[in-house]
């Protein structure tokens, strides 16, 4: 008999060896045979299944948000703004300032990112939030973008994010930025890039 890793010659009820030292015997999973002793199962491959479809429901089933939309107030301001026409390029530093008008501090606020341009064309936007570029608009075809901004907001107080957009179109156009709780039609704010 000869070891599967190194081809040294070993006795043939060797559970090691003696070259390498590697373990010759069928591999076990101490943790995963416990499971099915404790189980009296054959295999532990249908619970597996199960597991699998459980999270396929839980990842394609709706969400509900645990934000109360109903006391926050949100607006995008104008930080900077750089124009380059020759390249089409228009760039734009925006806050997202959300005031938290109830009595209960919140956290872990998801809101939608979106942008349109009228009139329709062939457009690119990319936005930045947080350190990533992220786009929101492909040659005119919006892609909405999830941000979650996670940080405690106590009652009475204001919070900024900061956001960066990038326009890559040929003017004129008006573009408007919306953001909206998720899945929602209605614009919680908006700020509007005419050029």
């Amino acid at each position: 008999m000869f070891c599967r890793y190194c081809g040294a010659s070993i006795v043939e009820d060797s559970l090691f060896c003696a070259k390498c030292g590697r373990r010759l015997g069928k591999k076990e999973h101490p943790r995963l045979n416990k499971v099915v002793q404790a189980l009296r199962l054959k295999t532990p491959y249908p619970y597996f299944a199960f597991l699998l479809i459980g999270y396929l429901i839980w990842a394609i089933g709706p969400r509900q948000s645990h934000a109360d939309f109903s006391n926050l107030k949100l607006s995008i301001e104008l930080d900077r703004e750089l124009d380059v026409p020759e390249q089409n390029t228009y760039q734009q530093s925006l806050s997202l300032v959300v005031e938290n008008a109830g009595q209960t501090a919140v956290r872990e606020v998801p809101v939608e990112l979106t942008a349109k341009i009228e009139p329709a064309k062939s457009a690119d936007i990319i936005t930045g939030f947080l350190g990533r570029r992220l786009m929101i608009m492909r040659q005119g075809r919006p892609l909405p973008l999830v941000l979650v901004l996670a940080n405690d907001l106590e009652p009475g107080h204001k919070k900024r994010f900061l956001l960066e957009g990038s326009i890559q179109a040929v003017p004129p156009f008006k573009v408007t930025y919306e953001v909206r709780q998720e899945d929602q039609t209605e614009a919680l704010a908006s700020f509007v890039v005419n050029k």
